[in-house]
């Protein structure tokens, strides 16, 4: 295992699996089709509690599907979704205990900034005076205080999104879902708000499950980054891992610029596979072309 993965990985159980109690959501074989497109084609996924992952892919490739299986805005065909320890397939998102942040904000008009913060609160029956003193938290967390009365339209877009992080947070989620929250942001003040929002859930030490197609983004804020593709993970593994040692050539090629060399499979020894790139023979990790036999023509 590289050295960078390893530093991330969590105490192994006595059976060999991950314990049970560090798992904040799991994904087991989850699959959804839409008429004849598979959109999420057998994904499966560990969270660990507190931790950032990111969901990285191309336009179309299945990860907002997979976000809105998360949080019960539809139903998987096929497969389970448990958050800590407890099946959640059949439960509706109501009952999710899940904080969300869609793209668009989604924030009520007619409502003022302290009015939208508190609306999953008195959805959930608190009683006032705590709704009064969590919105004061949230906002004050998020660096608006002062602007409780405002409606959204007298707020600037890094404003609105402030508000509506609040709004996911306000209700002590167990699970954060992100869906490209910063997609509408100007370059600048899409960088500065990365760095608000990772000060943020690492304080409060919030599970997140953030969606992008950016990969400067994912590569800057997450503990592990899944790249999919096609409705499946081609690689799960730390921002390092993934930018080093990409493990096929769509995660090379997605992740940056990539030098792609092509060669021919000489012999693979457990975790290590050697490789001839013309007179030199090369020795790589064997994970990236698993399967392949001897003689095969490998990229790297």
């Amino acid at each position: 295992m590289p050295a960078e993965a390893a530093a991330s990985a969590p105490a192994p159980s006595p059976a060999g699996g991950y314990r049970s109690e560090q798992i904040a959501v799991e994904l087991e074989g989850v699959s959804k089709h839409f008429g004849k497109i598979t959109a999420v084609n057998q994904i499966s996924l560990q969270v660990r509690r507190g931790e950032l992952v990111t969901l990285l892919g191309p336009s179309g490739c299945g990860k907002t599907t997979l976000l809105n299986l998360i949080a019960g805005f539809l139903d998987p065909d096929a497969g389970e979704i448990a958050i800590d320890g407890r099946r959640i397939t059949d439960v509706p998102a109501y009952r999710r205990e899940i904080g969300i942040m869609f793209q668009s904000y989604a924030l009520f008009p007619h409502m003022s900034v302290a009015a939208n913060v508190a609306y999953g609160l008195k959805m959930r029956r608190i009683p006032r005076p705590e709704i009064t003193r969590r919105v004061a938290q949230a906002l004050a967390l998020i660096k608006l205080e002062g602007l409780e009365d405002r409606k959204p339209r007298q707020l600037s877009g890094g404003q609105q999104q402030r508000v509506a992080l609040a709004r996911a947070l306000v209700i002590r989620p167990r699970v954060l879902l992100l869906d490209e929250p910063f997609s509408a942001l100007d370059r600048n003040l899409r960088a500065s708000m990365q760095v608000e929002l990772k000060e943020i859930v690492r304080k409060l030490e919030v599970t997140t499950i953030f969606v992008t197609h950016d990969q400067s983004e994912a590569l800057s804020l997450s503990d592990r980054i899944a790249v999919i593709a096609q409705g499946r993970i081609h690689q799960l593994g730390s921002p390092q891992e993934i930018y080093r040692r990409p493990i096929d050539r769509f995660v090379a090629s997605f992740i940056g610029d990539a030098n792609v060399l092509r060669g021919r499979l000489v012999g693979i020894d457990g975790a290590t596979a050697a490789v001839a790139l013309g007179q030199i023979e090369v020795s790589v990790a064997s994970s990236g072309i698993a399967g392949a036999p001897i003689g095969a023509v490998v990229d790297l």
